[in-house]
């Protein structure tokens, strides 16, 4: 049985309710788009794939500047390098697996989150359709993207 609608919000609502808790509620959601050929990528990404109820994968994917404003929001002493900016987004991207291990349970197998830069070397099975959610904060951009299809459609 595939993830139902509110299901599949859960993945945005988790992801949001943690960079609003780093940027105190200034995250700003722009218009989705459904992408049909290819995946949007940044500077830096934290993917989780996803099997069982669902089959596919949850990444976010953002600028360096936004990183990098997230790591000032945070109040992280020290100046801000590409690494702490991997750190951040496995930070982000672990709390997104673990929520979603919670709600989902055995019944959706979520794998480790993997951080990556720019375009992975490995390529990413892209579903039928993707969904992809930008998001804006102080003029950086960073995106939500979901690949998800029921198991029986993969």
């Amino acid at each position: 049985m595939p993830l139902h609608e509110r299901d599949i919000y859960f993945f945005i609502d988790v992801t949001l309710a943690h960079l609003r808790k780093i940027t105190g509620n200034e995250i700003v959601l722009r218009d989705p788009t459904i992408e049909f050929q290819s995946l949007v990528f940044s500077a830096c990404t934290g993917l989780i794939h996803l099997k069982g109820q669902a089959e596919g994968f949850v990444y976010l994917t953002a600028s360096q500047a936004f990183l990098q404003h997230l790591h000032a929001a945070r109040h992280t002493r020290g100046r801000f390098t590409e690494e702490n900016g991997r750190e951040l987004m496995d930070e982000i991207s672990e709390t997104i697996a673990q929520s979603v291990h919670k709600r989902f349970g055995p019944g959706l197998l979520v794998s480790d989150p993997r951080v990556f830069s720019t375009v992975p070397d490995d390529p990413i099975e892209m579903p039928p359709a993707v969904f992809v959610l930008p998001l804006q904060w102080r003029k950086e951009h960073a995106y939500l993207v979901l690949g998800l299809s029921s198991p029986e459609t993969t």
